[in-house]
């Protein structure tokens, strides 16, 4: 390996490390707790060598967000493709975004501004485009199988969204009995709910 290739992996090295570090503060200390000086500390250099990989640490929450929805949409990929009939997927979708959230919290927190983590609205709705795509063409799938209009499709989608989100955040600040499990289960029946609702109306 050459020294130009040696830097490099070096450099990727450490800014895994940057991003690492952070998701580890805020684990244990929430995202509000989450600073450049604190990263620095945690990698052990200077915080003006972190500013050599981030300008800024909203550059530094942005590069997690986008790690996280990429995630996100990997998983909910997966499980769109687990199953040739669309309602089974956007069951095993729902599940999959549940499961997503609650083995990545800190990851889910500041793809979705929990946790005192505030982004520009568009930004965050850019990343998710992808995930809403996908939902999308599994609705659509659902529709037309049934004979049902698809052109309210991205309203449903957002409703959809509403409710798995909403009962994760809900899980998430403690305000759901049951947690995590209370908060799976809601979210299938929701999603169960919904499709059902489309197909009679």
């Amino acid at each position: 390996m050459g020294i130009k290739e040696r830097g490099q992996r070096q450099r990727q090295t450490l800014r895994s490390g940057i991003l690492a570090a952070a998701r580890e503060i805020a684990s244990t200390e929430g995202w509000r707790a989450v600073t450049i000086r604190k990263i620095a500390a945690y990698v052990e250099y200077s915080p003006p060598v972190i500013y050599e990989y981030f300008d800024s640490k909203e550059d530094l929450l942005l590069e997690l967000v986008r790690e996280g929805y990429a995630g996100q949409l990997e998983a909910i990929e997966k499980a769109r493709n687990s199953s040739n009939d669309p309602e089974e997927a956007l069951l095993a979708m729902a599940r999959t975004w549940c499961r997503f959230a609650f083995e990545s919290p800190d990851l889910y927190q500041v793809m979705y501004g929990l946790g005192g983590v505030s982004f520009p609205v568009m930004e965050l709705q850019k990343e998710g485009e992808k995930i809403a795509g996908t939902m999308a063409e599994v609705l659509e799938e659902i529709l037309v199988e049934n004979g049902k209009e698809t052109k309210d499709v991205w309203t449903k989608v957002t409703l959809a969204w509403g409710a798995f989100h909403g009962l994760v955040a809900l899980a998430m600040a403690g305000r759901l009995q049951g947690g995590n499990e209370e908060a799976e289960k809601l979210t299938d029946q929701a999603a169960r709910d919904l499709v059902n609702a489309w197909l009679a109306a």
